[in-house]
């Protein structure tokens, strides 16, 4: 058992005296925490004993009160004083609420230092070093029996947190959400996600997390950092008088990291089964009663979501929007092909902005999908959305969008697009056998770079240029004006619809 704040006060070498909190005598000290910061709570464990020369503390009655209040919180055994220090006097405010919280409150005479009062600590409390130990010992005995039992993650963490008197979430501190699908929520998610935005969207060591509950009394939690890549909390709200051990927490979160791996390999998993869901439907691969059905599964409803197309220059971009998609649990399926990225999910624009942040890359946003045989012309309508954005320099364009190039609404409108622009080239090719139409669309996926564009079709230069020439005299239009190549660019696109249930690629 730890020595207690009145063994200390009787220790006549340590000349401690009270000036409040009489009825927290008994409170065990765990250890001693030295510190003049003006917020010491923040790195304070329960069960320490506080000591400030009183630079941090305010001079004020009322910072004082508020002082011992956030103080009482963290669940310190006591907080003391050093006199003589140039630290402003205690008012009678804070004594009055120290008593009332029954959180003693002690001086140090400046003759003796605090180095004394923690060596003293340290060698009574040599015991409970040894308890500790029992306790960590208990916590991963616990671990391997739920893992040997095949336990659920909140499973595993409830029986944790019974060890511990407290209820243990794994969070996302952005959101304040719990990891697991099936998990119950802490009572502080906004108080979480407020301090995790207050930090600059970091995970501090330790937050020490307040919200007022139906009475109108203070409610308290920890929050710890869990060690992974991704920002992640373990929330501990206590069920006894006191909250469990820091550094009994720090184990738990140790725990929390193995339970992040195996959350990020079923994430994976998901994701897979998602790209190949959609990468099916894109090429109807799947009778449309079974892809409603893979649909309805995967939490999409076709009718309420839209096809986003973005690029992604790599698999990192697409973990990236993958991760945060996941983490507040938002159905999707997501599929990188050729350097573009295929997202599914429900029309809504705090959604889109998930995607948008971080990456500068233009986005175009399909209209509904409707039903799961509709993907494929919703791709294509992101498609058109997607070169509207880039030519006009705009983040996302939807389709339908007032936009200055035009934007076929159904295949019928394509085919009237198709035949004023490409009619007369697709005419020479089919009646001279010439290949015009695949020259133009190489030569735009190519961004017009004349080498490129030669080498995948095989010719030479000086013969591209002939039939760059050859295709301006047909359809009046070339690929050195900016309208010209909107144009042209967006026929091929109508083209695609028109001529192939599945559009070509590019």
């Amino acid at each position: 058992m730890a020595v207690t704040v009145g063994e200390l006060l009787a220790m006549p070498h340590l000349q401690m005296s009270l000036h409040a909190g009489a009825r927290g005598l008994d409170r065990e000290v765990s250890w001693v925490h030295p510190s003049d910061l003006p917020n010491p709570w923040a790195w304070l464990a329960s069960g320490e004993l506080l000591l400030t020369n009183g630079t941090g503390l305010p001079s004020d009655s009322p910072g004082q009160a508020s002082f011992i209040e956030r103080l009482a919180e963290a669940g310190p055994s006591a907080f003391g004083l050093g006199l003589g220090t140039g630290g402003p006097p205690l008012t009678r405010a804070l004594t009055d609420r120290a008593d009332e919280l029954s959180l003693p409150v002690v001086s140090v005479p400046y003759s003796v230092p605090f180095s004394a009062v923690a060596r003293a600590v340290a060698d009574v409390n040599e015991r409970e070093g040894a308890r500790q130990l029992a306790s960590v010992a208990r916590l991963y005995a616990l671990l391997r029996t739920s893992m040997a039992r095949g336990l659920s993650g909140p499973e595993m963490f409830d029986r944790l947190g019974r060890e511990l008197d407290a209820r243990l979430y794994l969070v996302d501190p952005e959101t304040g959400l719990s990891l697991f699908d099936e998990g119950p929520e802490t009572r502080f998610a906004d108080a979480l996600a407020a301090e995790f935005a207050a930090h600059s969207q970091a995970m501090p060591g330790v937050l020490r997390l307040r919200r007022r509950d139906g009475d109108g009394r203070w409610a308290t939690a920890l929050a710890v950092a869990v060690p992974g890549d991704q920002p992640t909390a373990l929330v501990a709200e206590p069920t006894g008088e006191q909250p469990p051990s820091l550094g009994l927490l720090q184990h738990v979160a140790t725990v929390g990291a193995l339970e992040l791996a195996q959350l990020a390999a079923d994430r994976e998993r998901r994701r897979r089964r998602g790209a190949d869901l959609l990468l099916h439907l894109l090429e109807r691969r799947l009778d449309p009663t079974a892809a409603e059905h893979q649909l309805a599964d995967s939490g999409i409803a076709p009718a309420d979501s839209v096809l986003v197309l973005t690029q992604a220059a790599s698999d990192g971009i697409a973990d990236d929007i993958h991760r945060r998609l996941s983490r507040p649990r938002v159905p999707h399926l997501l599929l990188r092909r050729d350097d573009s990225l295929h997202i599914v999910l429900e029309d809504r624009p705090e959604l889109l902005e998930q995607i948008l942040v971080g990456s500068s890359a233009p986005m175009g946003v399909s209209d509904r999908i409707c039903t799961a045989g509709r993907v494929p012309e919703a791709r294509q309508e992101a498609r058109w959305a997607l070169g509207a954005a880039k030519a006009e320099n705009r983040r996302v364009v939807r389709y339908g969008d007032e936009t200055a190039l035009p934007l076929p609404r159904t295949p019928a409108e394509a085919q009237v697009l198709v035949s004023r622009v490409l009619g007369a080239l697709m005419a020479h090719d089919a009646e001279h056998g010439t290949e015009y139409l695949r020259t133009l669309r190489v030569t735009l996926r190519r961004n017009r770079s004349w080498q490129l564009a030669a080498d995948e079709l095989h010719i030479h230069k000086q013969t591209l240029g002939y039939r760059l020439r050859k295709i301006e005299q047909l359809t009046g239009r070339g690929v050195t004006q900016t309208d010209h190549i909107a144009e042209l660019w967006f026929a091929i696109r109508a083209h695609d619809l028109v001529h192939s249930r599945c559009p070509v690629r590019g």
